[in-house]
């Protein structure tokens, strides 16, 4: 599915009305991204203690949001780098771990579908990595049609704040599980077979 079909072009007009007085400001890309993961560790601290879970939807948002405005600002003051590249998608997988992982300390004793909750988060944290993994490990061998799989980063976040937002967080992380292990296997289809396609036709 491609880049402009996802989640993220819903917000755009969000992001970039709150990139552009930070972009006035001279504001660092990488302030904004340390500030992501600021909010993810709120997340992860206040879910444990409080199980509020509209309060850890809120939170999640916020930390997906930012996650597009730094790069937004990036682009607006032209100040993206690589070394800001490497940060932010270093900084997402921190933030991602933590948002996932305080699940499992907030309800260490549920089970869902006869499986733990750590255990449904053990299995998140696996999809949501492996799908970053092999589009970073396609584009590395050449792959040009990167940004496919209907589960991308915005679209688990987005899913994972709309069921926490209705105190269904524990059937969230189920929903957002799944979406990361079926997103990676179907990028590695993918991105197999355009390697082969191309292998073919040189």
């Amino acid at each position: 599915m491609p880049s402009k079909f996802r989640v993220r072009g819903i917000f755009r007009g969000l992001v970039l009305l709150i990139a552009r007085p930070f972009a006035r400001a001279g504001v660092r890309p990488d302030s904004i991204t340390y500030t992501s993961l600021l909010f993810a560790l709120i997340a992860f601290i206040s879910l444990p203690l409080t199980q509020f879970q509209q309060l850890f939807g809120i939170l999640v948002f916020i930390t997906g949001l930012l996650d597009g405005v730094d790069g937004a600002v990036a682009r607006m003051n032209d100040s993206a780098t690589k070394a800001g590249g490497l940060t932010d998608s270093v900084i997402d997988k921190v933030a991602e771990t933590l948002i996932l992982a305080c699940i499992a300390l907030a309800y260490p004793n549920t089970a869902v579908l006869g499986l733990s909750v750590s255990m449904w988060v053990l299995l998140a944290v696996f999809g949501w990595l492996m799908t970053s993994y092999t589009r970073a490990r396609a584009e590395g061998l050449g792959v040009s049609d990167l940004d496919i799989g209907l589960g991308g980063r915005s679209e688990r976040l987005f899913t994972l704040v709309i069921f926490s937002l209705f105190g269904l967080v524990t059937w969230g992380l189920i929903v957002v599980a799944m979406m990361g292990v079926s997103t990676a296997a179907y990028r590695l289809f993918h991105y197999k077979r355009q390697i082969i396609d191309n292998s073919s036709t040189s």
